[in-house]
């Protein structure tokens, strides 16, 4: 327990014993999920299984901590998994080199003590609510736009979830937009929701929206109740596992599958590239 001494004076022995048996899902590892799997791996969370089939770029060195210029190209979920492990080896990472959709998320999230959203677009944001709310699953949200964040703690049937407060209309051209931040905000932000996660091991069911604006300094904390019509935690409706809703078609998209010899390969399509892993699987790098 020397490597945990100094947290032990914070958190005790039984919480860190229940750190060691968690398994928690990061579900994308760009800029907020890197930072995750660095504090949850550090704090010695049992097992974390990472999900994100990007890859490393230039654009993405500036926010995170985990990602070096030796890194660039590669997929984002291994090299989360190598430095994580790299860190603390006591901590098992599963890469998973896919994207969340209606057909897997579920199956992804399986067995999950808590999974944390660390992704930057709506329409999976709420696919992912969609399917922790219906597996009663704790999901711990965290948005990140220029100076601006929020996080919370989903509890299915005890909170409100993000379906409650967060609606998707089907903009695809708002859910293709690219937003910047700064390192500061995704740092706070990230720790937060690791927080969130240990102040719920605590016993403590946190029912509110934290909103965070860096440029003023200031800190809501935003009392939510349960909307009586939520299609998710309400009327348990999940349209979003049922593909009731239009994809955006930008991102991350699937493409054609096929085998290939090496780990993984990329190549340029046009405007866009394409990211094939030994396992079959592609996907389109598409912008807008």
């Amino acid at each position: 327990m020397e490597r945990y001494s100094r947290q032990l004076l914070v958190l005790g022995l039984e919480l860190q014993e229940k750190l060691k048996e968690l398994k928690v899902t990061v579900v994308g590892c760009g800029a907020l999920g890197s930072t995750l799997v660095e504090l949850l791996a550090r704090l010695g969370v049992g097992y974390i299984k990472v999900i994100d089939a990007d890859i490393v770029e230039l654009s993405n060195l500036h926010r995170t901590h985990l990602f070096t210029e030796n890194d660039l190209w590669k997929p984002k979920a291994i090299i989360c998994k190598e430095r994580g492990e790299e860190i603390n080896h006591e901590v098992k990472i599963e890469a998973v080199t896919d994207i969340i959709d209606e057909d897997n998320v579920e199956e992804l999230i399986k067995g999950s003590d808590y999974v944390f959203d660390a992704l930057d677009n709506l329409y999976y944001r709420l696919l992912l609510n969609d399917a922790c709310v219906k597996n009663s699953i704790p999901l711990i949200y965290g948005g990140v736009t220029s100076e601006y964040s929020s996080v919370k703690l989903v509890l299915p049937e005890k909170s409100a979830c993000l379906s409650c407060f967060l609606n998707y209309e089907g903009e695809e051209e708002n859910a293709c937009e690219t937003i910047g931040t700064i390192d500061t905000v995704v740092s706070v932000t990230a720790s937060l929701q690791v927080q969130l996660m240990l102040n719920h091991l605590r016993g403590e069911n946190d029912d509110f929206l934290y909103y965070l604006d860096f440029r003023k300094m200031r800190f809501d904390k935003i009392k939510l109740e349960r909307n009586e019509k939520c299609q998710a935690c309400s009327l348990h409706e999940f349209k979003f596992l049922k593909k009731e809703e239009k994809k955006p078609n930008c991102g991350i998209i699937r493409d054609k599958e096929r085998e290939i010899n090496n780990e993984y390969i990329i190549e340029k399509d046009g405007n866009s590239l394409v990211i094939c892993y030994k396992n079959g699987k592609c996907f389109k790098k598409v912008s807008r």
